[in-house]
């Protein structure tokens, strides 16, 4: 059995600085927002959700390939944790749920 060294451990443990979250409707129910329908290429893949971290600030925020993510992902997160939970809630109010994390 091969030991890993100290540095092998710390890159075995790094993960990406961009996340994309993969997401599918829930249920056959149409997704909703307050304004009214998600954006559908979410769905297709014609545009994806990633969670970013900021190196200078070491934050987690969120943001689209292409067009506005809603309002309430306009803010920063101190931990990768902390932003997908509050996506997943966000997303589960909506119809739709997180599948995949894409590393």
């Amino acid at each position: 059995m091969a030991l890993l060294s100290m540095e092998d451990k710390a890159k075995k443990k790094m993960r990406s600085d961009d996340r994309v979250l993969t997401l599918t409707q829930m249920d056959e129910k149409a997704p909703v927002s307050t304004t009214g329908l998600l954006d559908r290429r979410l769905f297709s893949g014609e545009t994806k959700l990633h969670a970013i971290r900021d190196s200078q600030t070491s934050l987690w925020y969120m943001q689209y390939d292409q067009g506005l993510v809603p309002q309430a992902f306009n803010q920063k997160f101190t931990k990768f944790d902390k932003l997908y939970n509050f996506a997943r809630d966000y997303f589960k109010k909506r119809n739709v749920i997180i599948t995949e994390i894409i590393d």
